[in-house]
């Protein structure tokens, strides 16, 4: 028997390897193999078996690692296609995909030889640092702790001179996984019988305990009995009792809280739409719908009714949201909704051993619906009848890193593969999903008209020009706001303020000599961060403490411009001490479920007023929420994208979205210097499809999506000058494909190579080539030629296709 086995490596290729007589029962497609890759031990993926080796001397597999297997072949199908289609190798996808920790991984150890040198041999002083290191460490030492240990560059060709030189020792060996299955100790009466006379008064005790219970955890008889670790040993050693483990499963804290699910009686559109979907699941045949409703429509109550259906017929389904902060809420009405179903909560919040116990119970079939993040797109689920992607518009579906895939399209891939149907639902979907409904593509289901007939919030828009003081400085909150912010305190109501820029000020800078703080690694502003006493860079993540002075020019008038969350913060408790403030951004939710409390907090009224960026801006449903307001509503325009305009009316409508959701009228407040600008305009009347027409027509004239499709081939390099020739010639190699096979594909537009729009990130610098046309197969066939022809340069070629590029 031989197996085909996908590493996680930088090659789009499997490797074959023969399975040993004794593991070829264990043997299946979706568990994982330990198998020997040259000198090292690695963790593969089983995804195929041969009858006939297809390549010559064949090494064994080590270990099966898995007792049941991770995936089934149609999630492989499902894998395999994402993989491809984002132009990723498979055993690094598979490797993303399945939980992460449970590998096992192959370690170098390095140790001094003890063998004595003539001192006529004298070392380099690096290497002679480290072979000292190495001798007072006989037990070795990692090549990560090593590396760790010495900051001025890679010492990876000093420890292989070592080891040519015989002075130091390599030794492979395999590190333990980070995350395994989680046993309890149970122990249980060997002998049923009477009781033992000799046996003392406390040990007969526990003895009647365990008859009366049967086999009970070691950790419930220490709670029961205090102090009878020794007494249960001594038992366990005249073979009263017997030991057994068994797995015991962990669970997240979001399961631990319910809250009473608002009722609302459904309206006729709200039942139309339930009606609809009900009927296309019984057929078990794929369709996507957009179900475009406005903020505060119903759409969750829609939600509900389709997973009822698919729940009642045993089958299966994926609620997905774009943010950690949108599952606390929704897990405790998806729990009060569905009392006796088991919630796997899938997102990068969750504990890894937590989330490898979700995967395995899914995968057999013990939980059925999942809710989570991007990542739970791709949930083993059994029967999968139903994805839901709510607020489907939202960036984050997008993963910008490694494989960077949509989970968005790869609902709608994944829906069709499984017969199952799709829901893509929004208040203001994306161009392109809207475009596709028009086109037919997409069924199209409408809520017009909030539940309870609730009133949209008024907006006001104040242009910010007008709002200059006596010094000609223009304050983080208009008058309007400020005036909004106490009537709406004064009457016991809650507040949203957003802001979509963290820290205290965006951007310092030297008046004397104009030199501004930038980040070292990355071309970018450091911005302050008040608090820590910190300049940050949001990117690459260095600080250094605030400087007295500047650097250049030794001047010690260092001037501030622009604010982020942490300055709105402090503007507000300087001017309204007694509301009581929080703030919900990057920095406040570093710790693991911080997202939660700080949304309990103030779901129970514990703060009149939330700040914070992105995160609060779409999903919340708060009651006593009347006002909203946005402080910068041109901070999304003025980005370098052909889609600024589309996300900044989405963003203004989300968070208008949030105020008026009880039983009081909504009042919004947008700040900004651009008062005239179609979407900011268009947000104001919430006219998504006044906006959708301005749009489509800017687009149609530039031939964007989604009049063409998109592959943007973003090239890093550590070596500016050796990676802007590489670009260069990489842009050539793209235009002479493209005149070579002029005639085999429709024309591709070939747009650079150019600096990236922020040129260097963690010390490498940036290029892109932009693809375009109308045409997905050419744009695919060039993009493969591209980041395949060239292996051994210091070029890093990352494929980043835009979304719906399939349809």
């Amino acid at each position: 028997m031989y197996v085909k086995i996908a590493i996680n490596l930088p090659m789009d290729v499997s490797f074959t390897y023969s399975v040993p007589e004794n593991l070829r029962m264990f043997s299946s497609i979706g568990k994982r193999a330990l198998v020997p890759f040259g000198r090292r031990q690695l963790t593969g993926y089983i995804i195929g078996f041969l009858d006939i080796p297809d390549i010559e001397n064949i090494r064994d597999i080590i270990d099966i690692l898995d007792t049941d297997p991770l995936f089934t072949p149609d999630d492989l199908s499902f894998y395999s296609w994402a993989a491809s289609y984002y132009h990723y190798p498979l055993g690094k996808a598979l490797h993303e995909i399945l939980p992460g920790g449970i590998d096992l991984m192959s370690d170098r150890i390095y140790k001094a030889e003890r063998t004595s040198f003539s001192l006529s041999e004298p070392l380099p002083e690096r290497q002679q640092s480290i072979l000292d290191l190495l001798e007072a460490s006989p037990k070795g030492i990692s090549s990560k702790r090593l590396q760790n240990l010495f900051k001025n560059g890679p010492i990876r060709k000093d420890l292989d001179a070592l080891v040519s030189s015989k002075r130091v020792i390599l030794e492979e060996c395999l590190k333990k996984p980070l995350i395994q299955k989680k046993m309890e100790q149970w122990v249980s009466l060997a002998v049923v019988g009477s009781s033992n006379p000799h046996l003392s008064p406390r040990q007969q005790e526990i003895v009647s305990y365990l008859k009366e219970k049967g086999m009970v955890r070691i950790r419930e008889l220490r709670t029961v009995f205090k102090s009878s670790s020794p007494i249960v040993r001594q038992l366990l050693d005249k073979g009263v009792f017997s030991l057994t483990e068994r797995e015991v499963y962990r669970l997240s804290r979001e399961h631990s809280e319910n809250q009473t699910d608002k009722t609302f009686l459904l309206n006729d559109d709200q039942v139309t739409a339930c009606r609809t979907l009900k009927g296309r699941i019984e057929s078990k045949q794929f369709l996507t719908y957009l179900l475009h409703g406005v903020t505060g429509s119903g759409k969750t109550e829609v939600y509900f009714s389709a997973i009822e259906n698919v729940l009642a017929a045993g089958d299966g389904a994926v609620y997905l949201v774009p943010e950690i902060a949108l599952t606390p809420q929704l897990i405790s009405r998806v729990q009060q909704r569905f009392p006796r179903e088991e919630i796997a909560v899938l997102h990068s919040d969750i504990a890894q051993g937590i989330r490898y116990d979700y995967w395995r119970r899914i995968q057999k079939g013990e939980i059925r619906l999942v809710v989570g993040a991007r990542s739970a797109i791709f949930a083993p689920l059994v029967k999968l009848r139903l994805i839901i992607v709510d607020e489907e518009h939202d960036p984050s579906y997008k993963q910008d890193v490694r494989m960077r895939y949509s989970a968005r399209d790869l609902a709608v891939v994944r829906g069709k593969m499984q017969s199952a149907v799709v829901v893509l639902g929004s208040a203001t979907p994306d161009i392109r999903t809207f475009y596709s409904a028009r086109q037919g593509k997409y069924a199209y289901l409408l809520l017009p008209s909030r539940i309870e007939n609730r009133p949209l919030p008024e907006v006001e828009i104040v242009d910010m020009k007008t709002q200059q003081d006596k010094t000609g400085q223009i304050p983080v909150l208009s008058e309007r706001l400020v005036t909004a912010l106490r009537k709406t305190y004064l009457e016991g109501r809650q507040a949203l303020l957003f802001l979509n820029r963290r820290g205290y000020h965006t951007f310092l800078f030297c008046p004397d000599c104009g030199s501004s703080f930038s980040c070292p690694n990355c071309a970018v502003s450091l911005t302050l961060h008040a608090k820590a006493n910190q300049l940050r860079c949001h990117y690459c993540d260095y600080s250094v403490s605030i400087p007295s002075f500047c650097p250049k020019c030794k001047g010690r008038h260092i001037s501030f411009y622009g604010a982020g969350t942490e300055r709105l913060e402090n503007e507000i408790t300087k001017a309204f001490p007694d509301i009581r403030t929080a703030r919900m951004d990057r920095d406040t939710t570093v710790r693991r479920g911080a997202h939660t409390r700080i949304l309990k907090a103030f779901e129970r009224g514990e703060y009149d007023l939330l700040i914070g960026t992105q995160m609060i801006t779409k999903g919340h449903d708060f009651s006593k929420v009347t006002l909203v307001g946005v402080i910068s509503a041109d901070t999304s325009l003025n980005l370098p994208d052909f889609r600024a305009a589309e996300r900044t009316f989405q963003l203004l409508t989300q968070v208008s979205g949030r105020g008026g959701r009880g039983s009081e009228k909504g009042y919004v407040v947008i700040q900004t210097f651009n008062p005239d600008h179609y979407a900011i305009l268009r947000a104001k009347y919430h006219d998504y499809l006044g906006f959708i027409e301005d749009e489509l027509e800017i687009r149609k004239s530039l031939d964007y999506p989604p009049f063409s499709r998109l592959i943007n081939l973003q090239l890093s390099s550590l070596k500016e000058d050796r990676g802007r020739m590489e670009a260069e010639e990489l842009g050539r190699r793209a235009r002479n494909w493209k005149q070579k096979e002029s005639g085999s594909f429709p024309v591709v537009e070939i747009i650079g190579p150019a600096e990236a729009p922020i040129s260097r990130i963690k010390n490498r610098y940036r290029w892109q080539i932009l693809l375009k046309s109308e045409n997905l197969h050419a744009l695919h066939s060039l993009a493969r030629h591209l980041t395949s022809s060239d292996k051994n340069g210091t070029l890093d070629i990352q494929v980043d296709i835009d979304p719906f590029s399939f349809m």
